[in-house]
């Protein structure tokens, strides 16, 4: 007599935070011992930044430095023990993985609607490699096309000058947020206006 044929078990069915730790995982994949790293800002950063700290820990990775890109990433690498430093000590990062907000199909981004902009820049144009990390959520055909936000930074000193003038012409374009009066102050002070 057969065995009676089973059936497959069912498909696993992942959440989108489970599938954004799977890709962290899978960038950091590509940092080694001795790295100078740029220790990106969000959720999908965040993965990224467990995993190393968790390598660290393990021993499988040494000697590393990490330069964040938000103080809120330099508070969370500390609780994770990840040695930290910054650009003045380190002008060239080896490496550096974040995610973004948008992604065309010619690789452009839109980076910074969490406030990190300038922080996020600033570091990421230092590296030699920059892996950044997306879902079919992020791509978009143009950026700006998913209504999503596309951040622009005002230092407070020029503020009341831009607001006559720049911000009427975008005011039918800015994201409305009574809460924040239109704009958000972002974590390095600097005004970021949010425009879609």
């Amino acid at each position: 007599m057969e065995a009676p044929i089973q059936a497959p078990p069912p498909p696993t069915i992942l959440t989108e935070d489970e599938l954004k730790k799977i890709d962290a995982y899978k960038a950091v994949e590509f940092v080694e011992s001795g790295m100078v790293l740029g220790l990106g800002t969000g959720s999908i950063a965040k993965h990224a930044d467990d995993r190393i700290a968790e390598l660290l820990h393990q021993g499988k990775l040494t000697n590393i430095i990490g330069i964040p890109t938000s103080k809120k990433t330099q508070e969370q690498a500390i609780s994770l023990g990840i040695p930290l430093s910054d650009l003045d000590k380190h002008l060239i990062l080896d490496l550096a993985i974040d995610g973004a907000d948008e992604v065309d199909p010619y690789l452009n981004l839109v980076k910074g609607c969490g406030g990190s902009l300038l922080r996020e820049k600033m570091v990421e144009s230092a590296f030699k490699k920059f892996i950044v990390i997306v879902d079919q959520t992020k791509l978009v055909k143009n950026l700006g096309g998913t209504g999503g936000a596309v951040p622009i930074e005002v230092v407070p000193f020029c503020w009341k000058l831009l607001k006559p003038g720049y911000i009427d012409c975008l005011k039918k374009n800015l994201k409305l947020d009574v809460s924040r009066n239109f704009v958000f102050v972002e974590r390095m002070e600097n005004h970021l206006l949010l425009t879609i």
